[in-house]
């Protein structure tokens, strides 16, 4: 079925000449057949590609797209109602490599140093020349012969311009002990990954700065900035002021297209209506009929967990001391991969067999359970390699950081060939379901996984099989043989 090309008359107020937009629901061959022709334009004011209004621009259209698309001209003649100050909002959906992924040369990491009294931002990377060579051409960046690395001073405004001048070729990486509060150096390097073309929308700084000053987990930050960054440029035709026109009607359309067009899962859904909610409720300030809004029902997925022989595989699976360490302390006291690697060695209590966790999810403390055989491990681990700030520090000192525990544990699953299941979480998960089925009081898990609400831990109670084997099933007292 060809695509239809809707011809509508547009006019600029102040501005006599009137114009033929072109209006259609995103279409590869469409898209091709009008960036070829430069006598087409977008505009940002009326939010679609236009020709002046003229017969033979009329007929230049019905020729370009004869073949690949039928023209409709219905609404032409129609009044000029809407103009760019009164503009249509047309929510077509482009889910097209909204966000597509720039490709680089490598990764670099920057580090803090002080120098003969003076701070500098060391760039390390594994050798490679084309980042050497893409680094040398720079006149600002220094060579240090002695370290053999290149360098520059540890400034705000010197670190914005190396981001900016090169996350278009490198991944950039900051080390956690250099702490960043400057929102545009956050927005670059969140968004360093995306292509910039010339349609891209980046996330507007004032929806950082609200979600920064108000203590939003990075976590959070992170989620909700790239939801809303995907929204934003589902619209590449749509400038950021008409996007913030929208009203329920359309944000609502957005998801229903979203999911009948890449089965976007309910959690994903929800994570964007709470990214797009937040932006026009606390920064376009309007109410937005956000009750109108339509939330998916929540799907009722029982998590997967792994039984006691096959956490006991993956864990045999892991040579490193350190990386067995780490794995083992997750699954024993319950612990989400952000709380392992925040870890210090005061957080371990000996005599009471026990971890403090600080600062955990929801900005609270606990304390959790120590195995006997979990502290014979991290004394094994701390004697080798004698932690200074955290009890597991990466290369570069620090705390470890939560890719490199996922990576350890995606290693030994694959060579203990279990199955894969959720990473991390399932080890969290094997860890409650483990407890309950050992008759472990649900009010005791609760409090050692940190939560708030009974109902999440009772998620369990689905899930574990000790009840199950003592049920028969009425087959077993029917005469089949």
């Amino acid at each position: 079925m060809k695509p239809i090309v809707y011809l509508n008359k547009r006019s600029h107020p102040g501005n006599k000449k009137n114009y033929i937009a072109l209006i259609y629901k995103t279409n590869e061959t469409v898209n091709t057949l009008i960036k070829q022709n430069d006598w087409i334009r977008f505009s940002e004011q009326i939010g679609h590609y236009v020709v002046k209004f003229t017969e033979s621009n009329l007929a230049l259209l019905r020729d370009l797209f004869a073949g690949f698309a039928v023209v409709n001209t219905q609404y032409l003649e129609a009044a000029s109602a809407v103009t760019a100050d009164n503009i249509e909002i047309r929510s077509d959906v482009s889910f097209r490599n909204p966000l597509s992924v720039a490709k680089k040369l490598g990764s670099v990491l920057i580090i803090n140093k002080r120098i003969r009294n003076k701070s500098f931002f060391l760039i390390r990377f594994k050798y490679n020349s084309e980042i050497k060579n893409l680094l040398k051409k720079s006149d600002w960046l220094r060579f240090n012969e002695e370290l053999k690395l290149f360098y520059f001073d540890a400034t705000r405004r010197q670190l914005h311009r190396f981001i900016k001048e090169f996350s278009g070729k490198l991944k950039i990486s900051i080390h956690q002990k250099v702490l960043i509060r400057d929102v545009a150096i956050i927005q670059l390097l969140m968004e360093q990954s995306y292509a910039k073309g010339s349609r891209f929308k980046g996330c507007p700084t004032d929806y950082l700065k609200y979600m920064i000053s108000r203590s939003y987990s990075q976590n959070t930050i992170a989620t909700y900035h790239y939801y809303f960054l995907r929204f934003i440029n589902s619209y590449p035709w749509l400038n950021l002021k008409t996007i913030e026109k929208f009203g329920a009607k359309e944000i609502n359309r957005f998801h229903e297209d979203l999911k009948s067009t890449e089965g976007g899962s309910t959690n994903k859904i929800h994570h964007s209506i709470n990214a797009i909610k937040l932006y026009y409720r606390e920064i376009v300030r309007t109410e937005l009929e956000l009750n109108s809004i339509v939330r998916p029902k929540k799907e009722k997925m029982l998590p997967k967990v792994w039984s006691l022989e096959e956490v006991s595989k993956i864990i045999r699976h892991i040579d490193n001391l350190k990386h067995k360490a780490i794995i083992t302390i997750m699954y024993s006291a319950g612990l989400r991969v952000s709380e392992v690697v925040k870890l210090k060695p005061e957080d371990i209590h000996r005599d009471r067999m026990q971890l403090r966790i600080r600062c955990a999810k929801g900005k609270k403390d606990r304390y959790t359970i120590l195995g006997a055989k979990t502290l014979e491990l991290i004394e094994a681990y701390y004697k080798a390699y004698r932690p200074k700030e955290f009890l597991f520090e990466g290369q570069f000192g620090g705390a470890y950081s939560a890719s490199s525990v996922r990576m350890v544990l995606n290693n030994a699953v694959k060579k203990s060939r279990v199955k894969p299941y959720s990473g991390t979480h399932t080890l969290r998960h094997s860890f409650a379901t483990h407890l309950l089925e050992a008759g472990t009081d649900l009010r005791y898990i609760q409090g050692l996984l940190g939560h708030n609400n009974s109902k999440t831990t009772e998620i369990y109670t689905h899930i574990s099989n000790a009840h199950l084997r003592t049920i028969k099933s009425p087959v077993d007292g029917l005469d089949i043989s």
